[in-house]
């Protein structure tokens, strides 16, 4: 049968009612009033039910239908009599009701365990405990409209022998008045027929030295207690229950690893019956223990006492798995303490208040990391180490990786291996592709436009300025076994088929300088049709104090056009030997085919003519456009107030940098400016760290050379471009400091966009396919 309740959101409590077997069970689910509507199975009843509308749910034998694992699930004993019988003559029953709980998706795990606690406190509250059937079902619904979290309440009432004698009244789990009841954190876990490994998150071991729990299996169960998330092949106790065809137990050191201990266990698992197990192990990681019950300590199956100090490790994670032909229930139970829930001293509060703002800042280091390393993957163990996250913490660590995972924020491309999404979640004409190769791409599908990037933010406001894109994530495993991975993303500017790839700005096992030049030869190796190569990144700018027409402050865009014919486009300074005056060491780059720089000095000219500035020019409604479409996945891509664009200067005689305005353009030249837009300069792009970050120094080298702004030190790449078959390259960048690039990051992800932008109207103003094109989009 079913009733309902109106909530106080509108929404109804419906309540079914069944029977398997023995067990009475009554369903509250909180659904939407069209769900009861005016059914004709329904009918209004009389009597002690009157107000309850009654409509039949169950099958043919009575039973409901089934549903998922609850999250939290309780129970309390109470002894029952007939209410028409005297208290001194009346015969007690015993019946167990156990309540399970639902939450919805928003609910966290501690959430669900303090509403279940108070809930349930509430509904057996000893002065209002309901004294029949009807009034406890009914206070079960008007409880739960007081819990908008939960969308399922289950009770199931099973009687059962009393072994404690006849009680008078109720009887309550645990029966000490002081005592909170027993709360469950109840995990099942479902294991396939295949020896494949599933973490459990749920069940915590990092800080423990035991763990229980019930499994239902034919044979080959197997269990992993891991140091490090992704491998069970090392530095993993691997425990093997029924193997052998349910006729052998064991300890490996490793998975499939060397039998380290053995015992014949003929019968050991049940493929009817959950069986129950315990496995303890020393906090030192010197001892090993595996018994059966769930009382650790008794009927010790394996034991291994002595482990050698080189296969010792601390314990941070567990998997579980059953064998080929063997699927398995995994049962584990976590007793959580309502007490410590539910009243919290103040000095706890501020601890966890803590320990909260610390794990923000180790997340947000772990997805800053991931985005350093993109388009390489990492494991986990290299993840933690960059981020500063102790083996202890691994869990909270791995649980953070699967939530980014749930989001579509990270991608794990092989076991406890993992990778920044080239994507996000909002995007969802963004295609991604897995391969174990980079597939060729021929004809008008090959792209002859290739836009290399730095910064994750970077290639991001990259891709928002293509169409029809496709990110093809080439994932491999060399003989070491050792993951690599490089992503290409492929999409379409106007008429130009493009390819977009982002450059690692951490390297894991190789120096970031080759690795640089690596990859820019493996993306004009494979994409043989390429024509242009244009790095759009962030930089430095060089101001100009005095005259606002050579002037760069954040948010401008510098591109790297050579001042004469014959001139750099490129200036490297590897070192500087001061005497009298100073002597640079310099490397210069030009492209043979100068297309770039052409099409950047017809953008030029329209930005500063008057006509240009009469209405937006193209590059800025393409930035309007990608902020617009960034700002919904992160804030960061707004352009920062102008007051923090403060421009400073080393005044003769003065010590330190003096803060001074901005110039502004003549009278004649005002229809050149206009608040809060970029300008546009050309000239040479310079680099090195041996003028970059020396205010005197990186003054006089740009002089020297015209430099217009400096970029983080990619000589190696624009050298591998120069050297390559490739003949027209060119760099846009992003103004966000007033040194290489490097030394803010409040403003990198606007002028992200920026350049971004201005480097369409670059490829749009390109020569497309075997057909010129207008520059002017």
């Amino acid at each position: 049968m079913a009733s309902d309740t109106k909530t106080k959101t509108g929404s109804v409590i419906l309540m079914s009612a069944g029977q398997e077997d023995d067990v009475t069970v009554v369903r509250l689910d909180r659904a939407s009033e069209s769900k009861i509507g005016d059914s004709p199975e329904c009918h209004v009843t009389e009597g002690p039910f009157k107000g309850i509308v009654v409509k039949q749910t169950v099958d043919e034998k009575g039973r409901l239908p089934p549903v998922g694992n609850p999250n939290v699930r309780t129970w309390f004993f109470a002894h029952t009599r007939d209410k028409n019988t005297d208290l001194e003559s009346a015969t007690y029953s015993r019946e167990r009701r156990e309540i399970c709980f639902w939450f919805r998706r928003k609910a966290s795990k501690p959430d669900q365990i303090l509403q279940a606690t108070k809930y349930f406190k509430s509904l057996i509250e000893p002065e209002h405990f309901p004294k029949d059937y009807v009034s406890f079902i009914k206070k079960s619904m008007l409880l739960m409209q007081e819990f908008p979290l939960m969308r399922r309440v289950q009770v199931s009432v099973r009687p059962e022998p009393d072994t404690e004698g006849g009680h008078d009244g109720l009887s309550l789990r645990p029966e000490a008045e002081d005592e909170e009841p027993p709360i469950e954190n109840f995990i099942t876990v479902l294991t396939p027929a295949v020896y494949d490994y599933q973490y459990l998150p749920e069940v915590p071991v990092s800080r423990k030295n035991h763990v229980t729990f019930r499994i239902m299996a034919s044979a080959e169960a197997h269990v992993a207690l891991s140091h490090v998330y992704g491998d069970t092949d090392r530095r993993t106790y691997e425990i093997v229950l029924g193997g052998w065809n349910n006729t052998k137990s064991a300890i490996r050191y490793g998975g499939r690893g060397p039998i380290e201990v053995e015992a014949n266990t003929p019968g050991l698992l049940n493929a009817d019956d959950f069986q129950a197990f315990w496995i303890t192990w020393s906090d030192d990681g010197g001892s090993l223990e595996v018994g059966r019950g769930m009382t650790r300590g008794l009927n010790c199956v394996l034991r291994w006492p002595k482990i050698p100090p080189a296969k010792q490790h601390s314990i941070n994670l567990m998997s579980v798995s059953t064998g080929p032909g063997s699927p398995g229930r995994w049962e584990f139970i976590e007793y959580l303490s309502a007490v410590t829930k539910v009243s919290e001293t103040k000095a706890s509060k501020r601890a966890k208040v803590r320990r909260g703002v610390v794990w923000y800042a180790k997340k947000t280091k772990m997805l800053e990391n991931l985005e350093a390393a993109f388009p390489s993957c990492i494991n986990t163990q290299q993840l933690l180490s960059l981020s500063s996250v102790r083996l202890t913490d691994m869990l909270e660590a791995v649980v953070f990786l699967k939530d980014l995972l749930k989001l579509g924020l990270a991608l794990e491309v092989a076991r406890g291996v993992w990778l920044r999404s080239p994507t996000n979640h909002l995007d969802t004409a963004h295609e991604i592709r897995m391969v174990s190769e980079m597939p060729r791409l021929i004809g008008r599908e090959a792209p002859t436009v290739a836009l290399v990037t730095v910064l994750y933010c970077e290639k991001q406001a990259m891709d928002t300025m293509m169409e029809d894109k496709i990110s093809y994530v080439v994932h491999s495993v060399d003989s070491t076994g050792t993951s690599k991975s490089t992503v290409y993303t492929v999409g379409r500017i106007g008429d130009h088929r493009v390819v977009a790839m982002k450059l690692r700005k951490i390297a894991i096992q190789a120096s970031t300088k080759a690795s640089h030049a690596k990859a820019i030869d493996q993306l004009i190796g494979i994409f043989d049709q390429l024509q242009h190569v244009l790095i759009v990144t962030t930089g430095g700018a060089v101001p100009n104090y005095t005259d606002y027409g050579k002037h760069l402050r954040r948010g401008d865009v510098a591109v790297s056009v050579p001042r004469t014919p014959d001139g750099p486009m490129y200036v490297h300074c590897s070192d500087v030997e001061m005497g009298d005056q100073a002597f640079f060491s310099t490397s210069v780059w030009n492209a043979a085919d100068d297309s770039i720089a052409k099409v950047a000095r017809q953008l030029y000219d329209v930005s500063v003519s008057r006509g240009g500035h009469e209405t937006l020019r193209s590059w800025e409604k393409y930035s309007e456009s990608g902020q617009e479409q960034l700002r919904r996945i992160d804030d960061r891509f707004h352009r920062p107030p102008g007051k923090t664009d403060r421009l400073y200067a080393l005044l003769e005689g003065e010590r330190d940098p003096v803060l001074v305005r901005h110039p502004v353009p003549p009278p004649e030249k005002r229809y050149a400016y206009r608040e809060n837009t970029p300008n546009v300069r050309l000239g040479p792009i310079g680099c090195g760290r041996a003028v970059a970050r020396i205010d005197a120094l990186r003054m006089e080298f740009a002089s020297c050379h015209g430099i217009v702004a400096y970029d983080r030190g990619l000589h190696h790449v624009v050298d591998a471009v120069m050297n390559s078959r490739v003949s027209s390259c060119g760099l846009v960048l992003g103004i966000c400091d007033y040194l290489d690039g490097t030394k803010t990051r409040t403003w990198q992800p606007y002028a992200a966009v920026c350049a971004a932008s201005f480097a369409k109207s670059l490829v749009l103003g390109l020569p497309a396919f075997g057909r010129r094109r207008g520059y002017y989009q």
